[in-house]
């Protein structure tokens, strides 16, 4: 027979959906690897989804999205992005955050095309890229996982056609300030660039920092990519909704490939999120208050413990480095899983430059977390 798809056939399975696999029928295994928050989906959220098929609403959704879903996202991004755009033009609904970065590839770039990012960053964007044709360029961050302005610019070609941002972070839980966030825009506008947004996380965000979105930004709206999902504000991941913002030019070839690849996205869902939207966050306050205990907790016990560690001020994931251990992040993350029962994602899989790094979420909870760490304690102890 002749040979498949070389492209698929090169990125490898994802370690995340492994070290699941490795977990799966052990009661006694305790996940710091799962990306999606632990509390609740809101109940309105439900309702609305539960109300659309007692509708009987289950046909094929408009491709850019149900128009009242569509108004109110044009709101939410005016209101708390402070970006302005026309719903009819400027949106489009997608199957989760995931989606949406492959609508921003597949409308901007060209095989041979030139993708800046900082390294280590989201897995996706890796492989993504490679489906796309699009040549990775990693820049490995600062010892604070801050990004490497001065590294970004000198890697400007001829062929670069975007800068990629996810901040907040996943994996390094990293969040720009205002000023890195104005650097890298003017490096964008000098070199006639795109700019990706990855704004999942904009509401996992710490210590007084506010978000920025740089389509919000002067000269930027034009060339921004703004990524974002219901995922993780309404803790829904399963309802797969994820929405792009972006110009009429490119959210129009973004309707164009979703049309020939998935026609649409959960209809019914798109109720949900409409009626999630229409609550105000504030319900959020707590929940936040949680998730920034839990981040304190792991990151001060992972210190006592002996890890070389930079705290996050973002997102629900914190980086230690085991170098210290003569292990790579790999080799831990095997060995403690089979020793310890506890599963932590190896960093090698986010960049060239994690092989040293374990990604930990902490959001689960806070009492899992403490014997997480006192396992992790132990483990270390023994090596």
């Amino acid at each position: 027979m002749k040979e498949l798809s070389q492209k698929v056939i090169a990125a490898p399975k994802s370690k995340i959906r492994e070290l699941f696999d490795l977990a799966a029928g052990r009661s006694d295994v305790i996940s710091l690897g799962i990306g999606q928050p632990d509390f609740p989906t809101p109940l309105p959220a439900i309702q609305g989804n539960i109300g659309a098929l007692k509708k009987n609403i289950t046909t094929y959704a408009p491709t850019r999205g149900v128009p009242k879903l569509l108004e109110l996202l044009e709101k939410k991004l005016e209101k708390i992005n402070n970006i302005k755009l026309n719903w009819k033009d400027n949106i489009i609904l997608c199957n989760g955050g995931s989606n949406a970065i492959t609508l921003a590839f597949a409308s901007i770039f060209n095989p041979g095309d030139e993708l800046i990012l900082s390294s280590p960053n989201f897995v996706s964007y890796f492989y993504c890229g490679s489906f796309f044709g699009v040549k990775i360029v990693e820049i490995e961050r600062n010892l604070d996982f801050s990004p490497n302005i001065e590294n970004i610019k000198a890697s400007i070609t001829n062929k670069t056609k975007a800068i990629l941002i996810n901040s907040p972070n996943n994996p390094t839980g990293y969040t720009l300030s205002k000023q890195e966030l104005e650097e890298i825009v003017s490096i964008v506008l000098n070199h006639d660039l795109y700019l990706i947004s990855d704004e999942a996380y904009e509401n996992y965000i710490y210590e007084g920092l506010k978000h920025i979105s740089p389509a919000s930004l002067n000269g930027m709206f034009e060339r921004t990519i703004t990524l974002n999902a219901m995922s993780k504000l309404y803790s829904a991941t399963g309802f797969r909704l994820g929405y792009v913002a972006a110009n009429k030019e490119i959210i129009n070839l973004m309707e164009k490939y979703l049309q020939y690849t998935i026609a649409g996205t959960n209809h019914a869902a798109q109720y949900g999120f409409i009626e999630a939207l229409k609550m105000d966050n504030s319900f959020f306050d707590d929940i936040l208050k949680s998730f920034d205990e839990r981040r304190m907790f792991v990151y001060n016990r992972l210190n006592e413990i002996g890890f070389d560690v930079v705290k996050p001020l973002g997102a629900f994931y914190i980086m230690p480095s085991v170098k210290k251990f003569n292990m790579t992040g790999q080799a831990f993350s095997e060995k403690i899983i089979k020793e310890k029962g506890v599963a932590i994602v190896p960093g090698n899989i986010f960049g060239s430059f994690s092989d040293f790094l374990l990604r930990i979420s902490y959001a689960t909870d806070l009492e899992k977390l403490k014997v997480a760490m006192d396992r992790i304690e132990s483990f270390i102890k023994e090596l």
